[in-house]
C-alpha cells in the first residue's frame, strides 16, 4: 500500500499509511500528508539511514492480525480505503 493513503476501520478509525515493510502496514491515526519522500529511510528494514529528530510519522497500529510480542496494537486486516 502506498504511503499516505488514508483507511478507515469497521469501527470507524481513520488512520494514514506510514509505514510498509515485511511485517505489515503500520498506520498513524487521523489524516495526514504523507509522501514516500516523507518517510524514506525511516521504519525500513534495509536502510541505514539515521531518522531526524523531529520525525513524527511513526505507526500506532498494524493492518495485520495480533502476533506474540507486537510492540503495537494489531487492527486486522479489514479496511476500506477511503482516499
Amino acid at each position: 500500500m502506498k504511503a499516505g493513503t488514508i483507511i478507515e476501520l469497521p469501527d470507524g478509525r481513520i488512520g494514514t499509511v506510514v509505514y510498509n515493510s515485511l511485517d505489515g502496514v503500520g498506520i498513524k491515526w487521523g489524516k495526514h500528508n504523507v509522501t514516500i519522500k516523507n518517510i524514506q529511510g525511516c521504519g525500513n528494514l534495509f536502510n541505514n539511514e539515521k531518522v531526524a529528530d523531529d520525525y513524527d510519522l511513526y505507526p500506532d497500529a498494524m493492518l495485520r492480525e495480533s502476533y506474540p510480542g507486537a510492540d503495537l496494537e494489531c487492527v486486522g486486516g479489514e479496511f476500506k480505503i477511503i482516499n
